[in-house]
């Protein structure tokens, strides 16, 4: 494949179990582009798979709708849309090359040993004014999402793209797997998104989950940016001193990882206010990270 519309392929950049994802040039705006194309692979085409490919194709077309209705700085735009000369769908996106990863390593889990981590991808906290800073970040993509009552179902560190690889300004990705009222991604009966960021009711169905299901994995997500580990879902209360955060915001963390839903902030707009009291200026928390400990989870 050497072109995808006007767009001129330059190298494959990753696949998804529903796309294959290019780096390519627009050679009208002289830019570089990711282009997102269906295609659907594995378990998910063919006898095994549980939903037939005009829903997953039908998805694929919703995400870059989805993605069109926000002009937001902390969301990915969509450039441009069409259909490949195999006429399935395909939407472009600005080309960003580092993810938050780059900032916070890899994730420790019980399937990924930290011996098994090359030494550059070692999980790591950052500092807390930097934690917060793309925290307040992502909760105002998500905050967006929510006053659309949209539900993202899949915040984690590799779906906070970085427009830098240092100091770069956060953009949610991936909305492939959104709940949108009345759509098709209720999807009853399995769950969806990774395991160590999701809400206890989001492990049981992806149909039972809320703007409260996207505020725990926000939580887990500022966690694990202050503490360098994911965390676990059962767990004492995050010190505050330890991590040299107000207490307001460490209680602010906890309540967003609440076991319960109902002992969470209803959306990310209410998170969002309650950080903005915790933490009025971000210049008042330290701007070195803590040492973490490499011990096994």
């Amino acid at each position: 494949m050497e072109k995808i519309g006007r767009y001129e392929i330059l190298e494959p950049l990753m696949e998804t179990g529903f796309s294959d994802i290019y780096i390519a040039q627009d050679p009208a705006a002289d830019l570089k582009v990711a282009i997102k194309v269906f295609h659907p692979k594995g378990d998910n085409i063919g006898e095994k798979a549980q939903y037939g490919i005009d829903f997953w194709r039908d998805r694929f077309e919703e995400e870059a709708r989805i993605l069109r209705k926000f002009d937001h700085p902390n969301i990915i735009s969509v450039l441009d849309s069409g259909k490949t000369g195999d006429c399935e769908p395909y939407f472009v996106m600005p080309f960003i090359s580092a993810n938050l990863l780059i900032e916070i390593g890899e994730d420790e889990t019980k399937s990924k040993k930290i011996e098994d981590i090359a030494e550059k991808w070692k999980p790591r906290a950052i500092s807390a004014r930097r934690a917060v800073t793309i925290w307040r970040q992502v909760l105002s993509a998500l905050a967006a999402l929510h006053a659309e009552n949209l539900v993202h179902r899949d915040i984690k560190p590799q779906n906070i793209l970085m427009t830098a690889w240092t100091d770069g300004v956060p953009k949610l990705c991936d909305f492939g797997m959104v709940k949108v009222p009345g759509g098709k991604g209720s999807l009853s009966g399995i769950w969806i998104g990774t395991l160590e960021y999701i809400s206890p009711e989001q492990q049981r169905s992806a149909t039972d989950v809320d703007q409260r299901s996207d505020v725990y994995s926000a939580g887990a997500l500022m966690y694990r940016m202050l503490t360098g580990k994911v965390s676990p879902h059962v767990r004492p209360p995050l010190r505050p001193k330890r991590y040299r955060i107000p207490d307001e915001l460490g209680t602010l963390i906890d309540d967003c990882m609440q076991t319960r839903r109902s002992d969470r902030p209803k959306d990310a707009g209410e998170v969002l206010r309650r950080l903005d009291e915790a933490v009025p200026d971000v210049n008042i928390l330290p701007a070195n990270a803590i040492r973490v400990l490499r011990r096994k989870i």
